[in-house]
């Protein structure tokens, strides 16, 4: 009753603030008697009804209030400091918690009156208050002093802790806070996990992965107190990781799955971003496949990293498998979609087509079309390194519609650049090789493909009848190319092109078929169908190759006059045919075109063929001497 009667006077005798503070103290007192947080409303204690409030702290700092709640704290309950530490949820990365939740602000106390849960009280107020060289100062200043036997004051392990945490904040080096760890297992007090969390964080900083590995190993050994969690390792595995150390840090994951942890999605990340930038495609792939099973999905800049360095070592499972992820995240990303370069699209798609990757192609121009979006056509290139990836899969089908939309985009040429957009010889050469190596079946199956479309009311492109002509050229079989030729207006209804007659001239010059050749190319005239520059350089060749030296060179004038410049090959075709024809005049007219064009010097081809033929036929009688004395 007295103390409920000093407890009225003493409120009057207040102001509005100090009744405010002083009700705020008496309030986080009541908490800790409950030991459970209430809401917001009022506390009846002893007659006495004190605001309540969430998450109540302590605010007074005149001497005079510190005074009066003291005293109130000596007349109602003792303050109860909290370690957390097992209890704690765990968040992805590192616990900061040193172990205590203050309930009070720091008051100006003495040291030597302090017991070790007295220091850990002042200490963790000091904390809170981001006072860490206060928090420091108490301790060095109570470890000098004794107890009331005259014993060396002896820290605890919250102490400890609270030590840690201090020198943590403040930027201290690792070694110091090892000299705490090691002076507390010298004084018999043994680290817990918090200890070691706290040393293993001052190592992050200094990104000493071998030094993690030690503490993690050491903690390993120790007490079920001190055995590692999640945080730790999570912490040494991301430390690897940004250390390219691949295998170090693979070997602490699967001690984590042993232990039935889960890395966090940032230390999945950045062992995947160590493997993309040490190109070991092959553990990405497996990390992957561990974050799919936990339901994880990398960074979106994480997978487009792994992307490009699967493309430059052309490994097709870990491209796939990132284009998966993204082609998942991008299609849930309708306002913002995934952006990615072209460039490195086409790449992927090259990557695709060195493999014979169909499902990668389809994933990478699936990518590509939300790139661009629905306002924007891909570029030329992009269908070019498609086209090539479908052939080599030998997903013909799939190519001639490619080709087909390419045609509908590019077919009007407006310039040579993009006459050579559809071009068999160039851009399209990937297609015609891989319908060449299936030798007369395959082509004959392609040109049945065609059929199958036109009858079907597809639209066939010219540009894949053009490429089953070259590569009927190809295989040598001059009949065939001129049926498929003739195919074009009889079958398809379409008219041949310039590329439709150069794969023709092509067939017609390696066979020494030199009167069709010359009737096809007066039909190119007669057509209205300009020839271009490989036209004439066909023409030149099939001359050179019929030994006619005059027509060739004929072929040549009208070529220059129409403003096209020959390649050095086709004029050295010209210049040796004419030396060995015994034509010195033209071969001298021939030899000042290579100067005035800047063409390497002619003879220097020749000095280096008549090496290579002296070498290889001595070589030759060597073995064939060699054999006779045998």
């Amino acid at each position: 009753m007295a103390s409920r009667e000093s407890l009225k006077v003493l409120c009057k005798q207040l102001n509005a603030r100090q009744r405010h503070v002083l009700c705020r103290s008496l309030g986080s007192l009541a908490l800790c008697g409950n030991g459970a947080a209430q809401g917001i409303g009022e506390v009846e204690r002893k007659g006495f009804r004190v605001p309540m409030l969430r998450d109540v702290r302590s605010v007074s700092s005149s001497a005079h209030c510190a005074q009066a709640s003291s005293q109130l704290d000596a007349q109602l309950s003792s303050v109860v400091i909290q370690a957390v530490g097992s209890t704690a949820p765990k968040v992805p990365g590192f616990s900061m918690s040193s172990g205590f939740k203050p309930v009070a602000a720091p008051a100006e106390s003495s040291v030597a009156n302090l017991d070790a849960i007295g220091l850990a009280r002042e200490m963790s107020n000091a904390l809170s208050h981001q006072k860490m060289d206060e928090t420091v100062r108490l301790y060095d200043e109570w470890v000098k002093l004794t107890d009331a036997a005259g014993n060396p004051n002896s820290p605890n392990i919250l102490v400890y802790n609270l030590l840690l945490h201090a020198k943590l904040r403040l930027g201290a080096h690792p070694d110091v806070l090892h000299r705490i760890v090691s002076e507390m297992e010298s004084g018999g007090v043994m680290p817990t996990q918090l200890s070691y969390n706290f040393l293993l964080r001052s190592v992050f900083r200094q990104r000493d992965s071998k030094a993690a590995e030690l503490i993690l190993e050491k903690m390993e050994r120790a007490g079920p107190e001190a055995q590692p969690d999640g945080d730790a390792y999570n912490f040494v595995i991301a430390l690897c990781a940004l250390n390219r150390r691949i295998p170090a840090a693979i070997k602490h994951m699967q001690s984590m799955y042993v232990r039935n942890f889960v890395p966090s999605k940032t230390t999945y990340n950045e062992v995947l971003l160590a493997c993309a930038r040490t190109h070991r495609s092959a553990i990405a792939v497996a990390v992957m496949k561990q974050m799919q099973t936990h339901q994880m999905v990398p960074q979106v800049q994480t997978l487009v990293e792994l992307v490009i360095a699967a493309t430059e070592v052309d490994d097709a499972e870990c491209a796939f498998t990132s284009l998966q992820h993204l082609n998942n995240q991008s299609a849930s990303k309708v306002v913002q979609p995934l952006v990615m370069d072209e460039g490195s699209i086409a790449a992927i798609l090259g990557t695709a087509a060195r493999t014979a990757n169909a499902a990668l192609a389809k994933e990478a121009w699936d990518l590509l079309k939300v790139c661009v979006g629905s306002g924007r056509t891909p570029h030329p290139a992009a269908y070019m390194a498609l086209v090539h990836a479908l052939s080599t899969s030998q997903q013909f089908d799939a190519a001639f519609l490619i080709l087909s939309e390419m045609q509908s985009l590019f077919g009007a040429a407006q310039n040579a650049e993009e006459l050579e957009i559809l071009s068999p010889f160039s851009s399209l050469r990937p297609l015609v090789l891989s319908l060449s190596q299936l030798g007369p079946a395959g082509l004959d199956g392609a040109y049945f493909k065609l059929a199958e479309m036109h009858a079907s009311g597809q639209p066939v492109p010219i540009a894949a009848i053009n490429c089953v002509i070259l590569g009927c050229a190809n295989i040598w079989d001059a009949d065939r190319a001129y049926q498929t030729f003739e195919s074009i207006s009889s079958t398809f209804g379409l008219r041949p092109d310039s590329h439709s007659i150069n794969a023709l001239l092509e067939a017609f010059g390696k066979n020494k078929k030199t009167a069709e050749a010359v009737k096809l190319f007066e039909y190119m005239k007669e057509s209205g169908i300009a020839p271009d520059q490989r036209s004439f350089e066909l023409m030149i060749t099939v001359h050179v190759i019929n030994r006619d030296v005059e027509s060739a060179s004929a072929i040549l004038t009208t070529m220059m006059d129409a403003g096209h410049t020959p390649c050095r090959e086709v004029l050295y075709k010209l210049w040796r045919r004419s030396r060995r024809e015994g034509d010195t005049k033209t071969a001298e007219y021939l030899r000042g075109l290579f100067k005035s064009w800047g063409y390497r010097d002619c003879h220097v081809g020749e000095n280096r063929r008549r090496l290579i033929t002296t070498t290889a036929k001595q070589t030759e009688f060597d073995s064939q001497s060699q054999l006779l004395q045998a």
